[in-house]
This record gives structure tokens, C-alpha cells and sequence, in this order.
């Protein structure tokens, strides 16, 4: 005669559903403390919970749209992107995952691409707002891209000189628009202008004592040249307006190290660091 394992059986199905329930208790916990930081707009920290509550469950959808979020607080578009794919391939109803998913193929420049996403998003709510916003800033952009390519014309380069005449003339909230769309016009978020964009934007921003602001695009460009010494100075005066001491002095040492020599009229001039 065989042996019951009937009880057995039920004992193991009830611990599996147990742990299980644990599990998810446990990752929804770390999504929570990932967006106390991400309110805090301390997306670093955020990434690390949403990554911690994915390892825990990688089958919920929200993880990995609020990662994506926190991707774009800190411009790494592709990773953005990435979540935002992974996030609608998990739950196709979930809208807010197609938002991310094209905020992040807009900042890497993939226009027709992002457009498709918005498009299969309209498919599950045809008036979402954010979608339909999307959309009519994407349009143009691919439309400057397809022209300029067509007439052989550099847009960017011409937009990057607009922004500068209009940084001379102290017109900082029209030059941070101008070099937004310099930006835009770009074939790569890293080109030297798409880059001279960033430093001088955040000169703008500087001037207009947006200090976060200021951090985003200095950081952007460090991402790709670790050593801009005129990023590193903008970005610890922004951390010094900010009373995030600890940080100033992070890059103020950094820029001591690679140019001794620096004075102290260009510590504390956004203009003296300007990138032309």
C-alpha cells in the first residue's frame, strides 16, 4: 500500500503560497522606499530599491516603469528605454509603460521609433494626454532630422550659435529653449555639440539659480567626458547652491586636480566657464 502524501503535498503548496506572498510583501517594500527617494529626486538610490523589488519580483510590470522613471531623472535614456520595454511586454494595458518607453527613445534620438510606441500606446487609450503631448513634440523633431538630412544643413550647429548670442545678451530662459532644440537636432545625445549644449545650458540654468537643473546637464556631460573641467566647476557650484557640501567639494577637487592653476574668478563665474 502506498503512503498518504496528500497532507504532504498541501504542506508544500502552503509554504510555496507563503513564501511567495512574503516575496512579494518583500519587493513591494523596496518599490515603496524606491519612490520615498524618488520624490526626493535622489534617483540613484531609487534605481537601487526598484532593482532590489525586481530581483524579488521580476513579473510586475510597475518595477520597471518606475525604474524607467528614475532612468530618465538621470538622462541614461537607453535604460529608460529598456524598463519601458520590458514594462509593456509584462502588461501591453499598462499606458504610463509606453510613455517611458518613448521619453527614452527620444533621448537617444530614435524619433520613428518612439513614435511606433506612442502609436501601439494610443491603441490602449487613444486620448491619454501624455501620449498625445509625445507625439506632437516627436513629429517635429523627426521632421528637422528627415530635412536636414535630405538638404545636407547642420541645424544643430546653427541652434548652438542662436543659444550663444542669446546667453551673450543675458535672454537665459530663450537660450535654454534654443539649446533644448540644438539638442534635439543632434544624431547623438554625446556629439562635441550636442555636448557644448548640455555645458552651456547648464550655464543658463546657473544664471538662473535652477541648481538641479544645472547638476542634470553638467552630469549628462561628465557621463561622456569624465574630465570637462567646466561641467565639474559648474556642477560643484550648483551642489555648493544646493548646501550638498560634501558633493561641491567632490568636484571642486576634481577640477584642482586636473588644472592646478585654476583661479578663483573662474570658481565663481558661470560666464568665465562658458563652453562657446
Amino acid at each position: 500500500m502506498l503512503p498518504d502524501t496528500t497532507g504532504a503535498l498541501a504542506a508544500t503548496v502552503f509554504i510555496s503560497t507563503e513564501m511567495s506572498s512574503t516575496t512579494k510583501t518583500k519587493a513591494e517594500a523596496k518599490k515603496n522606499e524606491g519612490n520615498e527617494f524618488f520624490k526626493k529626486g535622489k534617483f540613484a538610490e531609487a534605481i537601487e530599491k526598484y532593482s532590489d523589488a525586481i530581483t524579488l519580483d521580476p513579473t510586475n510590470h510597475v518595477y520597471y516603469s518606475n525604474r524607467s522613471a528614475a532612468f530618465l531623472g538621470q538622462l541614461h535614456y537607453q535604460d529608460a528605454a529598456d524598463d519601458g520595454e520590458k514594462c509593456v511586454t509584462l502588461n501591453p494595458q499598462f499606458v504610463k509603460g509606453y510613455h517611458r518607453y518613448a521619453l527614452g527613445l527620444k533621448g537617444i534620438k530614435q524619433y520613428a521609433k518612439a513614435l511606433e510606441v506612442l502609436k501601439a500606446g494610443q491603441k490602449v487609450d487613444f486620448d491619454n494626454k501624455d501620449l498625445n503631448r509625445l507625439i506632437n513634440e516627436i513629429e517635429p523633431l523627426l521632421a528637422k532630422v528627415e530635412h536636414a538630412r535630405r538638404s545636407g544643413l547642420n541645424p544643430s550647429e546653427q541652434l548652438k550659435e542662436q543659444g550663444n548670442d542669446l546667453f551673450k545678451a543675458a535672454s537665459f530662459e530663450k537660450a535654454i529653449e534654443v539649446y533644448g532644440e540644438a539638442i534635439n537636432a543632434c544624431e547623438k545625445d554625446n556629439s562635441p555639440v550636442a555636448i557644448s549644449c548640455y555645458n552651456n545650458r547648464a550655464a543658463c540654468h546657473q544664471q538662473l539659480s535652477n541648481f538641479s537643473a544645472v547638476i542634470r546637464d553638467c552630469s549628462h556631460v561628465l557621463e561622456y567626458d569624465p574630465e570637462n573641467q567646466k561641467a565639474l566647476l559648474r556642477r560643484g557650484l550648483a551642489y555648493e547652491g544646493l548646501e550638498r557640501y560634501r558633493l561641491a567639494l567632490q568636484d571642486i577637487r576634481a577640477v584642482l586636480a586636473l588644472n592646478p592653476s585654476i583661479d578663483s574668478t573662474c570658481r565663481t563665474s558661470s560666464t568665465a566657464a562658458f563652453q562657446g
